[in-house]
């Protein structure tokens, strides 16, 4: 390193800090605070960078972007890059500047996005594998119950994006494990979404604040066709016994699928109810409707 780029590094992390110790511990009324959490995968990144920086451009000074970066992730993108385009608070890097600053940043903010979600994130996630600052931050942001909105593309294999790698000839086996994992991280709250939706429903779930006052929901699309197969309909729960026994949704596997549907192939799915992306592709391969019980 020549003692320029020493330099340079110093006025950064001078300036990051004192960026750091402006930020007060609550947000101006309207503003929102989103932990941006890059994994080390590429399917999808340019798409999921775009939408979120769309996001910041129409939001303006209304939305603070605060960024972590797995290791894997800062050697593969340019965290000064992401830094920019999306004007962010504070960048971290795990191994560098994120020590036990994950969490710090986690109490300031609404809600959590990972933009690209790797195979190995998920199957960590799956398997409540904390051993990186990503798995543990994204357990701990569900744990508190904050929405985590996920762009899935590197880690399902049946997304395009694998399809133009040459990487669609698995064996099943090894394909329906990959999925399972996605269908374990949905069913523990984690909202999966393509690349090319993540502006849009990050910035509705925002948007469901803003007319609750409370923070932001899991996503409600329409009744029937969602736009992702990782998440179907889903309103806040009025079933009594549901709420009492947990705070967290019910969730529709496959094996309740039976008990569900009508002879005239209507699949009728509790108020609060999620549906695993496993049930869903059952629902979708039989053409079922869907109706809100």
């Amino acid at each position: 390193m020549t003692g320029e780029e020493l330099v340079n590094r110093i006025v950064e992390e001078v300036l990051r800090r004192l960026n750091r110790a402006q930020v007060p511990a609550s947000p101006p009324p309207g503003h929102r605070r989103i932990l941006v959490v890059v994994t080390g995968g590429t399917i999808g990144a340019r798409a999921a960078l775009e939408e979120l920086a769309r996001l910041k451009k129409e939001r303006g000074v209304g939305l603070e972007y605060f960024i972590l970066f797995s290791r894997s992730a800062a050697a593969i993108h340019d965290p000064e890059k992401w830094g920019r385009e999306l004007q962010v608070v504070d960048v971290l890097i795990e191994g560098e500047n994120s020590r036990g600053r994950g969490t710090e940043v986690l109490k300031l903010c609404d809600l959590v996005v990972v933009p690209v979600l790797t195979r190995a994130t998920a199957a960590r996630l799956a398997s409540l594998l904390l051993d990186s600052a990503a798995a543990e931050v994204l357990v701990d942001a569900l744990m508190r119950g904050l929405p985590v909105v996920a762009a899935s593309d590197a880690a399902d294999p049946t997304s395009e994006g694998f399809a133009r790698l040459g990487m669609n000839r698995g064996r099943p086996a090894l394909v329906q494990a990959l999925k399972d994992n996605l269908e374990i991280i949905a069913g523990y709250g984690v909202t999966l979404v393509p690349a090319r939706e993540l502006g849009s429903v990050v910035a509705e779930m925002i948007g469901r604040r803003a007319d609750s006052g409370t923070a932001p929901q899991p996503l409600v699309r329409s009744k029937n066709v969602p736009k992702s197969p990782y998440q179907l309909p889903a309103v806040l729960s009025s079933v009594p016994a549901v709420e009492q026994r947990s705070e967290r949704r019910m969730v529709i596997t496959r094996a309740e699928l039976a008990a569900l549907v009508n002879n005239k192939g209507v699949v009728r799915i509790p108020r609060g109810a999620l549906v695993t992306p496993l049930a869903w592709d059952v629902i979708r391969d039989a053409g079922w409707q869907v109706e809100e019980a």
